[in-house]
């Protein structure tokens, strides 16, 4: 007997970009946070992620600050206007960068980008450490996001 209930596929529950001109680092990155229930989208370039972050929405950026066209810092700054500019209220994407060595140990410029907001930061050559901090800083949205909400009577 055909039954009126349709089980429609579970989507993402969570979206991220990684933007990375290094396809090997945008391949390790993939490889190390790839989880059930996560969509990935994978850029060269920053103009390339501004195109997917205004047709999308996301919950994690993750940004290499030396990206060619628009550098990540300007890829967040734009995104972080245009989702300005949109009807409704949606809480931005957390976002981390990839840093080169050179540059991650620098004070002024790591306390620079937390000062804007950033959540964290990552080495050029990812390693395993990076599937924690994905996931602590996703959980962390998903925690927001259900504050406050009661749950649906039965």
């Amino acid at each position: 007997m055909p039954s009126n209930v349709v089980q429609l596929a579970a989507g993402p529950r969570c979206r991220v970009l990684i933007a990375h001109q290094s396809k090997t680092t945008r391949r390790v990155l993939r490889s190390v946070i790839k989880s059930e229930g996560m969509a990935l989208v994978e850029v060269a370039d920053g103009e390339s992620a501004l195109a997917e972050l205004a047709i999308a929405r996301f919950d994690l950026l993750i940004l290499e600050l030396d990206l060619p066209e628009y550098d990540g810092l300007t890829v967040m700054k734009l995104h972080r206007i245009l989702m300005a500019n949109q009807p409704g209220r949606a809480e931005p994407p957390a976002v981390v960068f990839t840093l080169a060595r050179e540059v991650r140990g620098n004070p002024v410029l790591t306390q620079h980008l937390q000062s804007l907001g950033v959540s964290g930061f990552i080495d050029d050559t990812p390693g395993d450490e990076v599937s924690g901090m994905v996931n602590d800083i996703l959980r962390a949205r998903e925690c927001r996001a259900t504050e406050g909400k009661k749950p649906a009577a039965a």
